[in-house]
């Protein structure tokens, strides 16, 4: 019993000193196949770094203040060979690569790029990216879209947030010309897909759930606001505000034209003007005739003139912004107030609600805050009630201290268990037990030949013997008694006969006290006492028995010396 105390509490204690001085590990490699790991393993020996093994071989642990050191020095070994290659495929130029090649390995370089960029996320623990790039076309109209798939590994099953998945499409979509967001598909190592399809921006699906967010992020803003000013007034957790928001999403696109015929202005002029003049005088004379014409004269004149005049027009084309707040309904809940009373010689506490002119300021408060329009019909309602605190005020929950993450308590408890062990020990080398247990078990020796034992067993036989002849002169008077007594007659045979029979045998009290009584009437031995003769007559017979059979006399009397300790100690 007292070795498995002794046991528990080493494990104990070895347990807690081991917990204390362990080193934080961290990851050195993850996601290596068998092949890798045992190379990385086998340097690691090389180099007497202490590591550990997980997610089946796959990850690498060692000490957290030697994970950079070892990754440079095994990547000066070309470890791990299967790393993600990026542009180190260009440290060596081959001048008789084709244009074939080139392409192939720019495409291979820019994928090892981008895996080692998305492996670097929190929550990713692996990646692969895959690009296809179209061919040039000869008409932008013809230009088919470049296109990628990103296939990733999480940490422990997690799942990745949506604004990382944004994030992983738009890092991939920038890295390559012409490619849109939409074009890059991620998915996980179960197949799952991550990336939501495109939708078109004016699909029912789409808009909905554009609206739905733009909802809850304008009703998030007015209610922070009006909660943070609330907390300032009233102290936290004695209000609570809830806003719902009705949003306008109706696009409305309207074009106005506007003529004014008093700002005309000459926009072209066309004048044609026409003028005509003619005039006729003729006179002749003969020798028999005699003739005088008259004179005559014609004038014509003409003017057309068109004026083209530009009325000005103003047109206005208006197109209303989609998210106006159409509505608003605002919820406020106001907690009163608490004093402590003594009532009957106890202390109670008394609930007092806030007076009407304060409701009714916190009610301004909560409509400047918010932007209240009574045009738009909206709602403000502040209402005082009285909060439900009974079970914050009862149980009081405090928040969970891991204590084993404080080294100050591990210290602490390690110094506890080491003085608890000593007084354990000290208790336990006081004891009469196990100081008689540990001088025999130190003073036996582990293994004996067959002629040591021998040899053993003939020296405590002599040691007997002079302890048993101290004895006898103890027991002896100063006149000497003869070696051995003999009884005559038939009485002395009958001992004789008892003697011989008992030989052997432990003998009771009564039957020694009987041939101790013969002898004294056989011999007359007046100067002698029973007592005498009894102890006499036994130290004979023990004397007989260590002659006869000394081994396992010796066996006895150790056990003796063994429970004699044992016998006081319960005494």
């Amino acid at each position: 019993m007292i070795g498995l105390v002794f046991i528990a509490v080493i494990t104990a204690l070895y347990m807690i000193v081991a917990s204390v001085t362990a080193k934080e590990k961290g990851v050195l490699f993850t996601g290596l196949d068998e092949k890798e790991a045992s190379k990385i393993v086998e340097k690691l020996k090389d180099d007497k770094i202490e590591y550990d093994l997980k997610d089946n071989g796959s990850t690498i642990m060692i000490e957290k203040d030697k994970v950079y050191d070892t990754r440079l020095s095994l990547a000066s070994e070309g470890l791990p060979e299967s790393g993600m290659i990026g542009y180190e495929l260009f440290d060596k130029t081959n001048l008789g690569m084709s244009e074939f090649v080139q392409k192939l390995n720019y495409r291979r370089a820019l994928e090892g790029e981008l895996a080692k960029t998305i492996s670097s996320i929190e929550d990713v623990s692996k990646a692969r990216v895959h690009i296809v790039i179209p061919e040039k076309a000869l008409f932008d109209k013809d230009q088919k879209p470049a296109t990628a798939s990103v296939s990733l590994h999480m940490r422990s099953n997690r799942g990745l947030a949506k604004a990382s998945i944004e994030g992983i499409q738009n890092l991939v979509s920038g890295s390559i010309e012409g490619m849109k967001p939409e074009d890059v598909i991620v998915v996980d190592q179960r197949g799952k897909i991550l990336s939501e399809s495109p939708q078109e921006s004016a699909s029912i699906a789409g808009m909905s759930a554009t609206q739905y967010q733009q909802q809850m992020k304008v009703e998030h803003y007015l209610s922070d606001k009006v909660q943070s000013m609330l907390d300032g007034v009233l102290g936290e957790g004695n209000s609570e505000v809830r806003v719902n928001a009705e949003l306008d999403f109706d696009q409305i696109e309207s074009t106005t034209k506007t003529y004014d015929p008093e700002k005309q202005v000459v926009r072209s002029e066309q004048s044609i003007s026409e003028s005509s003049s003619s005039a006729d005088s003729s006179s002749r004379s003969d020798s028999l005739i005699s003739y005088v014409s008259p004179s005559s004269s014609n004038s014509r004149s003409k003017t057309n003139t068109i004026s083209n005049y530009e009325i000005p027009e103003t047109i206005e084309r208006i197109i209303k912004g989609v998210g106006n707040i159409k509505r608003l309904s605002v919820a406020a809940l106001i907690n009163g107030t608490f004093d402590k009373k003594s009532i009957a010689g106890r202390d109670t506490t008394v609930y007092n609600p806030r007076a009407d002119s304060t409701m009714q300021s916190l009610r301004m408060i909560v409509q400047n805050a918010v932007g209240y329009d009574p045009s738009r019909n909206d709602q403000v309602s502040v209402l005082n009630v009285r909060f439900d605190t009974t079970p914050i005020e009862e149980t009081g929950v405090a928040e969970e201290v891991k204590w084993y993450n404080n080294p100050d308590y591990r210290i602490f408890f390690l110094l506890a268990a080491i003085l608890i062990t000593m007084f354990l020990m000290y208790r336990l080398l006081q004891s009469n037990q196990i100081k008689e247990r540990l001088r025999i078990a130190f003073s036996l020796p582990e293994k004996i030949s067959v002629e040591e034992e021998e040899e053993e067993v003939q020296e405590q036989a002599e040691r007997l013997e002079e302890i048993a002849m101290g004895e006898e002169q103890l027991l002896l008077t100063p006149g000497e008694l003869p070696e051995q007594l003999l009884l005559e007659g038939e009485r002395g045979a009958e001992i004789d006969v008892y003697d011989e029979e008992e030989f052997g045998k432990p003998l009771d009290k009564e039957a020694l006290s009987s041939i101790a009584r013969a002898r004294l009437e056989q011999e007359e031995l007046s100067g002698f006492t029973e007592d005498v003769m009894l102890k006499m007559e036994l130290k004979n017979k023990v004397q007989e028995y260590i002659e006869g059979q000394t081994p396992d006399a010796v066996r006895m009397i150790r056990m003796m010396l063994i429970q004699e300790p044992e016998e006081k100690q319960g005494k």
